[in-house]
């Protein structure tokens, strides 16, 4: 914001030169700058609009800052007839209606008379110029002039020009604007209105775009002789939408979209009386002020032993108090405070932004100066942080499959509409964005299986095969329509080429697991009609897919993608959740020494519907004997016309004695008969 170095001069005599107030304001305020000449440019944060957002309340701060006097420029003005709104028994020239009391807290409004229409002096134009403000007559100027210097908004109707019945007083309205209703502004402009829009009024037509742009119809010119002053308070978010819904922004606008204090009113209004009396020879009359907010004292207890605790400063009472006395801050004792070191300070009535103990020391603080602040170790007991059990799992994994010759990706954590239809309850669990940036990412996903399918899509523009995996959250419904976040893994292999995906994948993952410590864990066919069937049934093969759990605890799942969404060619894809495999790892492995007698290794053949799933006969296989079947294996696939071939290894161990050749084939007798009955199976 725009600042005139010449006025805060005037209001601050004792300033040494434009550059020293800089540093000043630098240290202990806001952040300044110098744009050459007397123009100063002091980024405000949004909570001190209120009180700085002005040259008096710059002023104010570096009179604080500096312990000089502050030289007031005008008291208030002395208004001779003060009338309640409405009440016309003692001659009152005008009457005010606030119709929204919500958007429009507070409206002030005075009558002036015998004006005297001119150019302003040089003096004002040139910090009218400096603050990037046009000079356009006396009137005119003095308002924008008081708003500089008070920071409240004013503006001059021609008093003349208002449309009023004859033998009635003239009226000024706050209303909503009606739908269709127009008005001209003051730069030629047309704006057509709506009912969301605040407008001041006379019986007739707008007037003003309340507190944005006045209109034309009352505009001050060179024959006014009667005006009325408004000093109005309005709704921030209101006019905050308006101007962004106009596309009209000024300096009022940005003023009150800020929310700035119903106490501005009166301030402003004295000091535009004051200089209308002074430079237009105006004779001051009746003032409403229609004041709907209820001024509330904002007195909080500051305790020296909480400060040196929460600052970190051994400041003595006295110094605390003149810096608050310095900065407006008015100092009362209490005899219900329990020791000397208390006492109650009540908040500026322009300080919006005080309202806890936190604030008032921090302004302490603040006059003390940040820079005088001594830096020193904090004086408290360190514990080892330890590990964290997520951030530890993803690292091991990531470099366990780095090492397999995977590569990473990452996607967005959001996906489209034709992403939410690879799953068909998946519309079920979705999370939709309230404001999406735009129909790609419309929805949180529920799964990283999207994400992966179209980076396959489009590296196999550039490769013949790819292996990939990512670590991402995922989010879904809870009970009671609360959102979960939860970390998955999920690894995509696909290929031109290679038609043995399938067993790469199942035994990657078998891998994974044993080098991350999880030992027991099957891969069972998903129940049928189960949530794993209808999550994956769009872009896997129901037929080829297995579950992954440990101890009943359901892990995830991987399976053949469907080659319609991979452009024709052959892809595999796993999803686990690893938050409860963080439970399920085993972080110490016992010793087990290498078995003392050798294993027997036998194969078979057999002919099977295609639709039967290999996770179904392997799993057969290992329950036909728990005692001496160590692993089962599928080592050689291919597709007949009708049937599929299907070659399984299965291994055979005892930890106190060798096999013989009569106990193995007899187990083999068993696990064919099995097969037959249960699959239909015919042995090669």
């Amino acid at each position: 914001m725009k600042f005139s170095y010449t006025l805060i001069k005037k209001l601050v005599p004792t300033l040494k030169n434009k550059y020293d107030l800089i540093e000043k304001l630098n240290a202990y305020s806001f952040e300044a700058n110098s744009l050459g000449g007397n123009i100063l440019d002091i980024s405000l944060s949004p909570n001190r609009f209120s009180d700085a957002a002005s040259h008096l309340g710059i002023a104010k701060e570096i009179s604080a800052i500096l312990g000089r006097n502050l030289q007031i420029p005008n008291p208030k003005a002395k208004t001779p007839n003060s009338l309640p709104a409405g009440d016309l028994s003692k001659g009152g020239k005008f009457k005010v209606e606030v119709q929204d009391k919500k958007l429009c807290p507070r409206y002030v409004a005075q009558y002036f008379e015998n004006i005297k229409v001119v150019a302003s002096p040089k003096w004002m134009q040139d910090i009218l110029i400096d603050c990037g403000l046009r000079p356009i007559n006396n009137v005119v100027d003095i308002m924008n002039y008081a708003m500089l210097e008070t920071g409240q908004p004013l503006h001059a109707f021609d008093c003349d020009k208002l449309i009023t019945p004859k033998a009635r007083p003239k009226t000024i309205t706050v209303r909503r604007a009606k739908k269709g209703e127009k008005i001209a502004t003051l730069d030629d402009k047309s704006y057509q209105l709506n009912e969301n829009i605040l407008v001041i009024a006379d019986e007739k037509s707008p007037l003003a775009i309340a507190g944005i742009k006045g209109g034309k119809l009352a505009e001050v010119d060179k024959n006014t002789e009667k005006i009325i002053v408004e000093s109005a308070n309005f709704n921030g978010v209101s006019i905050y939408k308006t101007s962004k819904a106009l596309k009209l922004s000024t300096d009022a606008s940005l003023r009150f979209s800020h929310n700035i204090s119903s106490e501005l009113t009166i301030i402003g209004i004295s000091s535009a009386a004051q200089l209308l009396k002074e430079i237009a020879g105006a004779k001051a009359g009746q003032i409403i002020d229609i004041n709907f907010t209820k001024p509330r004292k904002r007195i909080i207890k500051f305790d020296l032993g909480i400060f040196k605790k929460f600052i970190g400063l051994d400041l003595d009472i006295k110094t605390c108090q003149k810096y608050l006395e310095r900065l407006g801050f008015k100092i009362t004792q209490n005899s219900k405070l329990k020791t000397q070191n208390s006492f109650l300070v009540e908040a500026p009535a322009l300080r919006s932004d005080i309202n806890e103990f936190e604030d008032v020391a921090e302004e302490v603080i603040r006059l003390y100066g940040y820079n005088n602040l001594k830096s020193s170790p904090p004086k408290i007991h360190l514990h080892p942080s330890g590990f964290e059990d997520q951030i530890v799992l993803k690292d091991k994994i990531r470099k366990i499959l780095i090492s397999f010759g995977l590569n990473e990706v990452s996607n967005y954590s959001f996906i489209s509409d034709t992403d939410l239809n690879l799953g068909s309850i998946w519309k079920d669990e979705v999370i939709e964005m309230e404001n999406p940036i735009s129909n790609q990412f419309k929805y949180l996903r529920p799964s990283l299986a999207a994400g992966l399918i179209k980076n396959i899509s489009d590296n196999f523009r550039f490769f013949d095969e790819v292996k990939i995996f990512e670590i991402g959250k995922l989010f879904l419904k809870g009970e009671k329509q609360k959102f979960e976040e939860k970390l998955f893994l999920s690894i995509a292999f696909a290929s031109k080429k290679n038609k043995q995906l399938f067993f790469e994948l199942k035994g990657a993952i078998e891998q994974l697991f044993r080098k991350i410590g999880l030992v027991n864990y099957l891969m069972p066919e998903p129940e049928k009609n189960g949530w794993i069937s209808k999550f994956t049934d769009n872009y896997l093969i129901p037929q080829e897919v297995l579950k992954i759990e440990s101890d009943n605890i359901p892990l995830g799942y991987f399976g053949r993608l469907n080659k319609e969404r991979i452009d024709g060619f052959e892809g595999v894809l796993m999803e686990i959740d690893l938050e409860p495999l963080i439970k399920l790892i085993e972080e110490e492995h016992e010793y087990r020494p290498l078995p003392k007698y050798p294993s027997v290794m036998r194969d078979i053949s057999i002919l099977v519907d295609p639709i039967i799933k290999v996770g179904g006969i392997i799993q057969t296989i290992q329950e036909a004997d728990l005692k001496y079947i160590e692993d089962v294996d599928l080592i050689d696939e291919y597709d007949l016309e009708s049937k599929r071939s299907l070659t399984f290894r299965i291994v055979f161990q005892s930890e106190d004695r060798t096999l013989t050749d009569k106990e193995v084939n007899s187990e083999m007798e068993r696990i064919i008969k099995i097969l037959q009955i249960k699959f239909n199976a015919q042995i090669r």
